[in-house]
């Protein structure tokens, strides 16, 4: 309901004045009427809010009347928070509806430096008040008055979660770990992209520190992801002794986040279990020597037997293995292993090569080194694979080299 702030008494006698002498009554003068037509909020970020009321102004006269002067005042939760007035020199037309946009702004952070009560909550109660005051010659201001009420949305604090560690990349030498913090940003509008710094723990100890660069900004109303890559060393993991016989570590990851509005006074900061660090030990090859399987006048056969230990807590096994054998500076065998052999946890395995020689005079000559019980140098080089049911684990490529004597048994 709309109603005049005053009713001046002559009112009647001085329009009586004006408009006689058989005047129509086309041109008599007629109150303005006001409507609130909508009430939008036409702009919000963790700036400022803005708010536009439409207010429809009906001139039901045949001459112009001057434009309203608009005060207006927001209250916030019944409380008066900000004021302000828009002007405008214009006419209003005769015998039209005019819309009048009401612009109502005030700085997001202020309504929290006033109203510390509505931290934490999701909306709160406003009211805006109208004032519309026209200025008439002779009859002086005629102010009609409205208000509307509605909820406004409250500036929320963003929500972290941290999901578990995912083994990106994995190494006899290294891990590669990644780590994804989804920042959910619940409020209407978009953040600023906030800092961001991280800690990961491992053996009670600070391992990696560091912070994460090209956050974009928190797009309203959805979830940003954040990527966190790092990189740990075994050869650093290993300072710490007694990790040096372990198969696994318990890891913890931290994160430190500031999102440079005032609003957020608080940081923050959390620190959750990150998961079980796998602690690889590189496999040792080794070459184990030369068995004689069985002697003959005619062909000789031999195990030749390298042998893999695995000092992890998973089996591997070996994808493939080449190899050169010499023997006395002689080419015995080329070729790779057949097969997958298992190498199994915590363990040394062998490997035996079943190679035969039939050149006879080959044959004789080891013949007479088997006999006489003496030794013979070797030389062994080659290349061997190895893999494992890991996640993220890449094979293990080991060249190898061996060289020395061994009696032929």
């Amino acid at each position: 309901m709309f109603k005049p702030s005053f009713v001046k008494p002559v009112l009647a006698a001085l329009l009586a004045v004006l408009f006689t002498n058989c005047q129509s009554l086309d041109s008599v003068f007629r109150e303005p009427a006001v409507s609130l037509r909508s009430v939008e909020l036409a702009n919000i970020s963790f700036t400022g809010v803005q708010l536009l009321c439409k207010v429809n102004v009906e001139n039901p006269n045949s001459f112009n009347i001057p434009f309203p002067q608009t005060d207006w005042e927001f209250f916030v939760n019944a409380n008066s928070f900000v004021k302000g007035t828009v002007k405008n020199d214009q006419s209003l037309r005769p015998r039209r509806t005019t819309v009048v946009d009401v612009p109502v702004s005030f700085e997001y952070l202020e309504v929290f430096k006033t109203f510390s009560s509505l931290r934490g909550t999701g909306q709160a109660d406003y009211r805006v008040a109208l004032d519309m005051k026209f200025t008439f010659p002779v009859l002086g201001d005629m102010v009609l008055s409205l208000q509307h009420e509605g909820v406004f949305p409250v500036l929320q604090v963003p929500k972290l979660t941290l999901p578990s560690m995912k083994i990106d990349r994995l190494d006899f030498t290294r891990a590669e770990l990644l780590f994804t913090v989804n920042v959910e940003n619940p409020n209407p509008f978009d953040l600023p992209s906030p800092q961001m710094a991280y800690e990961y723990i491992v053996y009670r100890n600070s391992f990696i520190t560091g912070s994460v660069e090209n956050i974009p900004p928190l797009a309203a109303d959805s979830v940003t992801p954040v990527a966190v890559r790092l990189a740990v060393n075994y050869a650093d993991l290993y300072r710490f002794h007694s990790l040096v016989n372990s198969g696994e570590v318990l890891s913890l990851f931290s994160m430190r986040t500031d999102f440079s509005i005032p609003a957020f006074a608080d940081t923050i900061f959390f620190t959750g279990d990150a998961g079980l660090l796998p602690l690889l030990k590189v496999p040792v090859i080794s070459f184990a020597g030369i068995r004689a399987r069985n002697v003959g006048l005619t062909a000789i056969d031999f195990d030749v037997i390298w042998e893999v230990e695995n000092n992890n807590s998973f089996t591997m096994n070996v994808k493939d293995l080449f190899y050169n054998l010499a023997v006395n500076n002689s080419q015995w065998a080329s070729g790779r292993i057949p097969g997958t052999p298992q190498i199994g946890p915590n363990r040394k395995t062998q490997i035996p090569l079943s190679i035969t020689i039939n050149t006879l005079s080959m044959v004789r000559d080891l013949t007479d080194i088997i006999t006489r019980g003496a030794s013979a140098a070797y030389s062994c080089n080659g290349n061997i694979n190895l893999g494992a049911e890991l996640s993220g684990l890449d094979d293990f490529n080991a060249p190898f080299n061996f060289s020395g004597s061994t009696a032929l048994r």
